[in-house]
């Protein structure tokens, strides 16, 4: 019935007026479609039709209780036995050893065995080595046909070898080796001298080859097989060099080969097989070197020498594990100090011309020492003692060598402070409060001495440059000073003031420090995130540090991180700008992921009165990094100016109102704990934001949502409305129950009308916008205020909104709802008068007069007066 009224209304509309009667019309049948709907509805039954309706409605609820009394008693149990949803669970006598002399397992390779075949094989090697240079200066035959023959002149070896491993062990090892050699040879030479195959091929199938060497070594338990197959593959390449290759390939093969080393002495002690690749790798880095090196090679130079360092330690520890009880205490002694030593004097040489690059080394080194010296002490096993105490003697070693490497007057300031810090020990050891107070003031003068200093410190690298360093160790002093105060026999109220001062003082220095480091070697675009990670980092530190005994103080910058995430955010307001580029789609989930894992661990320890805080901020935050984040992406894959990059910043303050407000977060963490902080603290805010927005977006745009056509309802302004409305309205159900109760200034009168205004606010936008698209009137106020075609749409819609209103009204006997749609009506009236009978003209005036009047004749049949007010209570 209804849309046959709308027909109706559209078809006379169209014929008598074109577009705008045929709206006019249309809505206007429309709502007689409605209206007779509702009269049919409504009419008064008979007094006998009364009667027989109550019949029928004591029949029914006589069925429904007597449905109710059989079922009860089977449910209700079931309801009663069913287990409660689980909360999600965190955790939380031998003989003496007797020393072997072992022989030389390299005279004994050579003299054990078919010495002959053994030496015949290396020979041979050097020989298909000579052989592939000659081919390639001479030209003898085709390239591709030179490597296939000394690869499958490798791959037979390899199968002999393999087949002969049960019935001539010796003789078969010794062909293994020589295969694997001429393998490492054959697709090096394809690689550097030929070009046959790509690099990323090339590098595969190296280390497919040391992996089969390895596997072959251990498989077999042959430390030959290791060292020739280890030794022909680092002399593949400088047998096949031309002197002109990439020293990056060359020392990526040499990393495969090491790695394959490190993989065996994971399960072998082989010293020797160690002592082959340290040589190798050292030797032949340092002759391509002194022949090769330039300072455009640096970088990766010093990543290269860095990873074997590293390796050839994690080989010296491992050489130490597989030792048995006859050898407990036996190291390496070779690789544990020789590696340091020559890595070292590599360095140095590429170091040459830096003022602090060494000693900065040297500090390297040290940490990496003396931290490997404490893990190994920690461990109860006897083997290790040898080893920690070598490498605590290289620690030491290390960091007595970096204090003449780096020490100058500009140092002053950190000697200070670490002088005060201990003076500051001494006395509370001592019980001496001179001596305390000296060592706060020499804290003091070191800080005043640094700032003095700073604008003549040199530059370096981050993290260990002069500023860093000597603002770190002013920041370390303090929070050392802070510790001691707060470790002593119950601190008076004036010991624990000096303890929170050093506590912020020392803060204050370490954020001082990180944000220098920032600004000095972080370029400006990712200079936000850093910070960002920065503090996350701190703020994690600290709320470690916090579990320890007389660290109270460190739970502040927990309790304060998200007031400066909400910082965060609000700086990265910046046009065309979004929170995950340069990195910040690392910095962001980091920081709020520790942010709300802090809150699960530490929330308990917090002051009750700032629990709600952390919670709500965050959520906020969450929705404000979203809303930026989706407008960008708006904005970048649409046309530009529509309505999507706009609407886009409603999606995700309403994605995340609807999730703090719904069932499931009735149930769990965090909103299950603290529903006042996220339903309330955050709520609000996030609807004020869609408000504002709602009030932006429908005055700034005309809603274009290209490319796709405008559509009244089915564009992106209208969309964005429909799920702001859907989440607000799943907000204010929360509330309820959550047993959160509104200010009377929201819940009354005043809240209700700032919505309906805005709502009435957003109804009459999508009228202009409609308007606008159909019929070519401009978005602008003075464009829309003077055309005649909106002047009439705006009458007969505020007409319309009235009618709907009152009769709304009347059915649900609410006498002030009808009253506002009383007024609306006025307010049309007023406007015929003032503005549409001066203004309109021809078809216009007509529609705008006409419909208006059809709609309160309308009114005045069906619900001519307000209801009463005991209806209304009732």
């Amino acid at each position: 019935m209804v849309w046959l009224f709308l027909v109706i209304g559209v078809i006379v509309g169209a014929a008598g007026w074109g577009f705008a009667g045929a709206l006019a019309f249309g809505i206007l049948g429309l709502l007689l479609g409605v209206v007779v709907k509702s009269t049919k509805s409504a009419t008064v039954p008979a007094p006998q039709e009364m009667d027989a309706r109550f019949a029928a409605l004591e029949r029914r609820l006589s069925v429904i209780e007597t449905r109710l009394a059989i079922v009860k008693p089977v449910v209700e149990p079931a309801i009663e036995a069913a287990p409660p949803e689980p909360e999600p669970a965190f955790a939380e006598d031998k003989p003496a050893p007797v020393k072997a002399v072992r022989p030389n397992p390299i005279v004994e390779w050579f003299t054990g065995g078919n010495t002959i075949v053994r030496v015949g094989l290396v020979i041979l090697f050097v020989g298909l080595a000579f052989l592939i240079k000659y081919g390639v200066e001479h030209q003898m035959v085709p390239v591709e046909l030179r490597v296939a023959g000394v690869a499958a002149a490798g791959l037979v070896l390899l199968v002999i070898g393999w087949r002969l491993r049960s019935h001539r062990a010796g003789y078969a090892l010794s062909l293994q080796g020589a295969g694997v050699a001429v393998l490492y040879l054959t697709i090096f030479g394809a690689l550097r001298l030929y070009g046959l195959i790509p690099a990323g091929m090339a590098f595969v199938m190296l280390a497919a080859i040391a992996a089969l060497s390895a596997f072959l070594a251990i498989a077999q338990d042959s430390l030959a097989l290791a060292v020739f197959g280890a030794a022909g593959g680092f002399l593949a390449p400088v047998l096949a060099s031309t002197g002109h290759g990439s020293h990056v390939v060359l020392f990526s093969y040499f990393l495969l080969l090491n790695a394959g080393i490190v993989a065996i002495a994971w399960f072998k002690s082989w010293r020797v097989l160690n002592l082959v690749g340290f040589v190798f790798t050292f030797v032949i880095g340092l002759a391509w070197g002194l022949r090769s090196y330039r300072p455009e090679h640096f970088e990766s130079v010093e990543a290269f020498l860095a990873a074997f360092f590293l390796m050839y330690v994690a080989i010296g520890i491992l050489f130490t594990r597989r030792q048995d009880a006859a050898h407990r205490n036996y190291i390496d002694a070779t690789i544990v100090f020789g590696n340091p030593v020559a890595a070292f004097g590599i360095q140095a040489a590429l170091m040459r011309g830096s003022e602090f690059g060494l000693a900065y080394s040297s500090l390297a080194a040290a940490a990496l020492y003396l931290v490997l010296a404490t893990a190994l002490a920690r461990a109860s096993r006897e083997r290790w003692a040898l080893l920690a105490e070598s490498f605590l003697a290289m620690g030491v070693v290390f960091a007595s060598l970096a204090i003449p490497l780096a020490l100058d007057a500009r140092w002053t300031s950190a000697a200070w402070a670490l002088e005060g810090a201990a003076i500051f020990w001494a006395g509370v050891r001592q019980s001496r409060p001179l001596a305390r107070a000296f060592g706060v003031l020499l804290q003091v003068g070191a800080a005043g001495a640094f700032v003095r200093a700073y604008p003549s410190l040199p530059g370096g690298t981050p993290l260990i440059d002069a500023a860093f360093v000597g603002m770190a160790l002013i920041s370390l002093a303090g929070l050392f000073t802070h510790r001691l105060v707060m470790g002593s026999t119950k601190p008076d109220s004036a010991e624990r003031g000096v303890a929170t001062l050093a506590f912020l003082w020392g803060l204050a220095w370490w954020a001082a420090a990180g944000a220098n480091e920032i600004h000095t070697f972080v370029d400006r675009d990712h200079q936000l995130f850093a910070a960002l990670l920065f503090a996350t980092a701190s703020t994690v530190g600290f709320a470690m540090i916090a579990r320890r005994p007389h660290w109270e103080h460190a739970r502040w910058p927990e309790w304060a991180f998200a007031p400066v995430l909400f910082l965060f955010a609000v700086a990265g307001f910046e046009p065309h700008a979004h929170p995950f580029a340069n990195l910040g789609w690392i910095a962001w989930p980091i920081a709020l992921v520790a942010h709300f894992a802090m809150l699960r661990a530490d929330e308990d320890t917090m002051p009750e009165e700032w629990v709600p805080w952390p919670h709500g901020i965050g959520a906020v935050v969450i929705a404000m990094l979203g809303a930026m984040e989706l407008e960008w992406l708006a904005t970048e894959y649409t046309a530009r100016g529509t309505a999507w990059a706009l609407s886009a910043r409603i999606v995700a303050p309403a994605l995340v109102l609807l999730a703090i407000a719904s069932h499931m977060a009735d149930r769990r963490w965090p909103v299950a704990t603290n529903p006042r902080a996220y339903r309330w603290g955050a709520g609000l805010p996030l609807v004020v934001a869609m408000v504002a927005w709602s009030l932006h977006i429908n005055f700034a745009h005309a809603g274009g949502s290209d490319p796709l056509p405008y559509l009244p309802i089915v564009n992106a302004i209208d969309l964005g409305h429909i799920l702001a409305i859907f989440a607000i309205a799943a907000w204010w159900f929360s509330l309820s129950r959550s047993a959160i109760e509104l200010p009377a200034a929201l819940a009354g009168p005043p809240g209700k009308s700032i919505a309906a205004a805005v709502v009435f606010i957003w109804l009459n936008a999508i009228l202009l916008r409609t308007m606008h698209h159909w019929t070519g009137v401009a978005y602008e106020s003075h464009a829309l205020l003077a055309s005649v075609a909106v002047q009439a749409a705006l009458s007969i819609f505020w007409a319309t909104l009235a009618l709907t209103l009152m009769l709304f009204a009347t059915r649900t006997a609410r006498r002030s709802l009808w009253l506002v749609g009383a007024a609306l009506m006025g307010v049309v009236v007023v406007k015929l008068v003032l503005v549409d009978l001066s203004r309109l003209g021809g078809l216009e005036r007509i529609v705008s007069f006409i419909g208006v009047g059809v709609l309160m004749l309308v009114i005045g049949y069906f619900s001519p007066v307000p209801p009463r007010a005991a209806q209304e209570a009732s």
